[in-house]
């Protein structure tokens, strides 16, 4: 028995040509679990497009509003803030719709509009984690350049601060601009200078220990103006040139930021957030920051107290209210936003700017959702875009005793997997997924 059993594990290795010759597919193009997967191609991403059409259109519109003042360079460019829900049951495609949205943001291609997506897969216990996860998408080295560049552009526009700074560090007055081409015979040209710990290593060596200590003390306070400028908090500012002058291993002002474990940063995520935002328009050349946010519903879970839920949604309104130079687009179920309209009408009232209801599929829409997966493993173009499946055997699909999974994607997803896996060894030539194979496999749905 066990020598059969392997006998017909050997055969594994003929599943991806069976597939093509049997079925013209390069491979199973289903997810065993149904689950989105969120670092996909955009190739792959693009093909899986939302079957329904009033959810592709409500996403067209709000993209729309939310780049109109950059396309229309308004008045009110620092005045963004609008807010999208793609509001949806477990295993209703959530974060396949959210990964649409990604994708859409990313490939545009205008000449004045930019948008910088962040996508973040859950929202933590608290609205600090939250901020945390944006940061920490964007890495601590991109961060301390990018930090570094905008100290760098702070002292260019401000000539007391540069002459004061290359005054210490040379022990005389200097009347060209600092880090100018022109003081060719100093260390201090702006394309040697990369970071922190270069500049402080040309500057202090040879210097007594005391003479090393008050150069830096002057750095810093200059550093930490500098980043007051950016983020209105000096304990934002404090954390900021910890990560720009920790440059061995990892920093621990950058761990705490993005694990948001730092009470004196409670409260600070509007600061941040506005820190942030303009680093990555200053920096970068973008000109709009949206972030898309996957299951929000779990700060609603019943594993948080009622106190830290309240916190984290005023926190949250607070933010709104006060730095509006983004957008965003949550990710929850219907049950979460009842209970966040209960705790917080007022942030309810901010983040329902428009909606993306995910229904359960019809029979035409599970047949275009087969189709489209079908089409990113296609070997060859064929007249029968559902080929091996029929009709017959999608609508079977629906026909499952548990209504929670009637019509939901995730669970017609990991059926189709079975199914197509259980094809390639049990149907004939030109055989079909139809109404009598999938019922083998409903039997316990």
């Amino acid at each position: 028995m066990s020598m059969d059993i392997l006998g017909k594990l050997s055969q594994i290795e003929n599943q991806k040509n069976i597939l093509k010759e049997k079925f013209f597919l390069n491979y199973n193009p289903f997810p065993k679990s149904g689950i989105a997967i969120i670092n996909e191609s955009d190739d792959i991403v693009s093909s899986l497009s939302p079957v329904n059409d009033e959810v592709v259109n409500t996403i067209f519109e709000y993209i729309k509003d939310a780049l109109y003042n950059s396309a229309t360079n308004g008045k009110d460019l620092d005045n963004k803030y609008i807010s999208l829900i793609v509001r949806g049951e477990y295993g209703s495609g959530k974060t396949q719709t959210l990964m649409y949205i990604k994708y859409l943001l990313q490939n545009l291609k205008l000449d004045n509009i930019r948008p910088y997506v962040i996508y973040i897969d859950n929202p933590g216990q608290k609205l600090s984690e939250l901020i945390g996860g944006i940061i920490s998408q964007i890495g601590i080295e991109n961060f301390r350049k990018y930090l570094w560049n905008i100290f760098i552009s702070y002292l260019d526009n401000n000539i007391d601060a540069k002459q004061e700074i290359l005054k210490e560090a040379t022990g005389r007055p200097i009347e060209n601009t600092f880090f100018s081409e022109q003081e060719t015979s100093s260390l201090l040209l702006i394309e040697k200078i990369q970071n922190y710990k270069e500049l402080i290593d040309s500057i202090t060596i040879r210097r007594s220990a005391t003479e090393k200590k008050s150069f830096i003390q002057l750095l810093k306070d200059h550093m930490i103006r500098c980043f007051i400028e950016e983020s209105e908090s000096a304990v934002v500012a404090s954390y900021f040139y910890d990560i720009v002058s920790e440059t061995i291993g990892i920093s621990k002002s950058w761990d705490m930021l993005v694990t948001g474990n730092v009470k004196e940063l409670d409260k600070r995520e509007v600061n941040i957030l506005k820190a942030i935002v303009g680093i990555v328009q200053k920096q970068l050349g973008y000109t709009d920051f949206i972030i898309l946010i996957d299951e929000f519903e779990e700060i609603t879970a019943e594993r948080l107290k009622k106190s830290d839920v309240d916190n984290y949604l005023r926190n949250l309104r607070l933010l709104i209210d006060r730095e509006k130079n983004w957008c965003s687009v949550f990710a929850m179920t219907g049950k979460a936003l009842s209970i966040i309209e209960s705790y917080s009408p007022p942030l309810a009232g901010r983040i329902k700017g428009s909606f993306v209801d995910l229904k359960p599929l019809n029979e035409a829409e599970l047949k275009k959702m087969i189709a489209n997966y079908l089409s990113i493993a296609r070997s060859e173009s064929i007249d029968d875009d559902i080929y091996p499946f029929d009709e017959s055997g999608i609508k079977e699909m629906l026909e499952v005793k548990d209504v929670q999974l009637k019509g939901s994607p995730r669970f017609i997803l990991k059926l189709c997997y079975t199914l197509l896996q259980r094809a390639v060894d049990e149907l004939p030539e030109n055989g079909r997924i139809n109404q009598t194979f999938v019922k083998q496999y409903m039997k316990v749905y």
